[in-house]
C-alpha cells in the first residue's frame, strides 16, 4: 500500500467510496487530528449513522487487552455489513525510539499536577524497557540507558506519581507472546472481508516489523507536523491550524476576517483542539453575522489573565528578557493594567525572598542539589515546624515548592530586596508621571535583568 499525508486524504476516502477499502489503517499524529481522520474514515466506510453506531467498536489503548481485540477482529459481525474496530492510543508501536518522547510527556503531565496522565505515560515507558513501573527510579544509569536509549534524568518525582497508582497498574511485565507479533499474524493471515481495523497512535517507530506489516497490508496515514519554532516548522503548523479554522467555520457557514487569522493562531499556539474550540466559540459569539472580525476575536479569545501573569512572573524570575518584554506587551495590549503586573511581580519577588531567607538561614540546613525525595521527606517536615504562617504564602504543592527553592538559589536576599526597591519606584512613576506605562515597565525589566548600565553588580547575575 502507501503512506498518506493529510493532503492525500481525499484520495484515500475516494477509494473507500469506490469500494476499495483497506483492511487496516494506521493513523499517526496529534490525538485530536487522529480522531478527526478516524471519524472521516468511519463515515466513508459506513455512511449510515445508525448502522455506524452499531458497528463501530471503540477501544482505549490504555485499557486494551490485545487478545480480546484480535478475537473481535477475527469474528464475523452479527449485523450485516462492515464492522470497524478502532483502538485509540495503541501501544503496539512503542519502542526505544519513542521512549524519550514518552518520558517528556510524563514530566509535562506531572508539571501540570496531572498525576494520573503522568502515571499512564510512565506505564508505557516501563513496558518499553520491560521493567516493572515501580522499579523505574531504582534503575542504574547504565540499565536506564540500555532500557530506554537515553540518559537517566531526575527521577525523584516518580514516587509521588507511582504512590497513587493502583497495584494492578504497578505490576511487572508479563510473560507470553508479544502482542505486536500476534497482531501481525492476524493481519497478514487476512481479516474477514467486512472487518476493518483502525489504530491511532501519537508516535510510531517505523523500523518495527508491525509498522512494515501495516504498510504492506493496509494504509498508513502520517499526520505528523514539524515541531519547534523554526520558520519552516511555524509555517507548517500555521497552515494546518488555518485549515482547521476554515473547516470549522464552514460548518457554521461563516468566515474569519483574514487579518484576524494570524492573531488567533498566535494567541492559541499549536494546540489543534484548542484552535477548533476557540473557533467554535467565535462562531457562536457573532450570532447571525456571516463574518467574524478582528474586534470579535479580541473580545472573545485570549489567554486568561492569570495564565499570562504567571508566564510573566516566571519569565522575569528566569531572567528571560525577551520573553518578559513580549508577555508584558501582550498583557498591556489586552487591557491588563500595569499596576496589576507590578502586583504580580512583587508577589513573585517576595516569595523568592522568603525562600532565599530559608535557604540562607539554616535550621534546618538547606543542602544545595538535594533531590526532591530528600526535600519532601526530610527537609520540608523540619522546615514546616513553627513556620506554617510563612509557608502559607508559598506554593502548596511540594514539587512546586522544591522548584522555587532551586530557583531562589540564583539570588541573594539583598539582590531580591534591591529588585523590590526598583519595583516600588516603578509603581510611583506609574501613579505620578506622564511617561508611557509600558515604557516604564520595560525600563525596569532592562535594569533588573540586564543590570544598570553604569552600576555593578547587577541585580540578577
Amino acid at each position: 500500500m502507501a503512506v498518506y499525508q493529510r493532503s492525500d486524504l481525499s484520495k484515500l476516502l475516494a477509494a473507500i467510496k469506490q469500494g476499495k477499502p483497506c483492511p487496516v489503517y494506521l493513523v499517526i499524529g496529534d490525538t485530536y487530528l487522529c480522531l478527526q481522520v478516524a471519524e472521516q474514515l468511519a463515515v466513508a466506510l459506513i455512511p449510515d449513522p445508525k448502522t455506524r453506531g452499531q458497528s463501530l467498536n471503540l477501544i482505549d489503548g490504555d485499557q486494551e487487552d490485545p487478545l480480546n481485540t484480535l478475537s473481535l477482529l477475527k469474528t464475523y459481525s452479527l449485523f450485516a455489513g462492515r464492522q470497524i474496530v478502532r483502538v485509540s492510543g495503541s501501544k503496539l508501536f512503542d519502542s526505544k525510539e519513542v521512549a524519550k518522547t514518552i518520558w517528556d510527556k510524563a514530566k509535562a503531565a506531572y508539571g501540570k499536577n496531572d498525576t494520573r496522565q503522568a502515571a499512564v505515560h510512565l506505564g508505557r515507558l516501563a513496558a518499553i524497557g520491560q521493567v516493572a513501573v515501580d522499579e523505574l527510579a531504582g534503575l542504574s544509569e547504565d540499565d536506564w540507558q540500555s532500557a530506554f536509549a537515553f540518559a537517566k534524568a531526575d527521577t525523584s518525582w516518580l514516587g509521588e506519581v507511582l504512590g497513587g497508582m493502583e497495584g494492578a497498574t504497578k505490576a511487572p511485565k508479563g510473560s507470553g507472546n508479544d502482542p505486536a507479533e500476534q497482531y501481525m499474524a492476524v493481519i497478514e493471515a487476512g481479516l474477514p472481508e467486512d472487518n476493518i481495523l483502525i489504530l491511532l497512535v501519537e508516535t510510531a517507530d517505523k523500523r518495527k516489523k508491525i509498522y512494515k506489516s501495516f504498510l504492506k497490508c493496509g494504509a498508513v496515514i502520517d499526520l505528523a507536523v514539524a515541531e519547534g519554532s523554526s520558520k519552516g516548522a511555524r509555517t507548517e503548523q500555521d497552515a494546518l491550524l488555518a485549515d482547521l479554522v476554515r473547516q470549522t467555520l464552514a460548518d457554521f457557514g461563516k468566515t474569519l476576517e483574514p487579518r484576524a487569522v494570524p492573531v488567533l493562531l498566535e494567541r492559541v499556539g499549536f494546540h489543534p483542539v484548542a484552535v477548533v474550540r476557540e473557533t467554535e466559540k467565535l462562531a457562536l459569539y457573532v450570532g447571525d453575522a456571516a463574518q467574524i472580525t478582528l474586534n470579535d476575536l479580541m473580545a472573545v479569545v485570549g489567554r486568561t489573565r492569570e495564565d499570562a501573569l504567571f508566564e510573566l512572573t516566571e519569565a522575569f524570575a528566569d531572567q528571560d528578557l525577551s520573553q518578559t518584554l513580549l508577555i508584558a506587551g501582550r498583557l498591556y495590549e489586552n487591557g491588563v493594567h500595569p499596576l496589576v503586573m507590578v502586583a504580580g511581580l512583587r508577589n513573585q519577588l517576595r516569595k523568592l525572598m522568603l525562600v532565599a531567607s530559608f535557604r540562607q538561614g539554616g535550621s534546618p540546613d538547606y543542602v544545595e542539589g538535594m533531590t526532591f525525595a530528600v526535600f519532601q521527606k526530610g527537609y520540608l517536615p523540619d522546615l514546616k515546624s513553627g513556620r506554617e504562617q510563612w509557608l502559607n504564602q508559598l506554593p502548596a504543592h511540594p514539587y512546586a515548592l522544591y522548584m522555587m527553592f532551586a530557583k531562589a538559589g540564583k539570588y541573594t536576599v539583598r539582590q531580591l530586596g534591591d529588585a523590590l526597591a526598583k519595583l516600588l519606584q516603578v509603581e510611583f512613576k506609574l501613579k505620578s508621571s506622564a511617561l508611557p506605562p509600558l515604557l516604564v515597565l520595560e525600563h525596569f525589566f532592562w535594569r533588573t535583568i540586564r543590570g544598570d548600565k553604569n552600576k555593578s553588580p547587577r541585580v540578577y547575575s
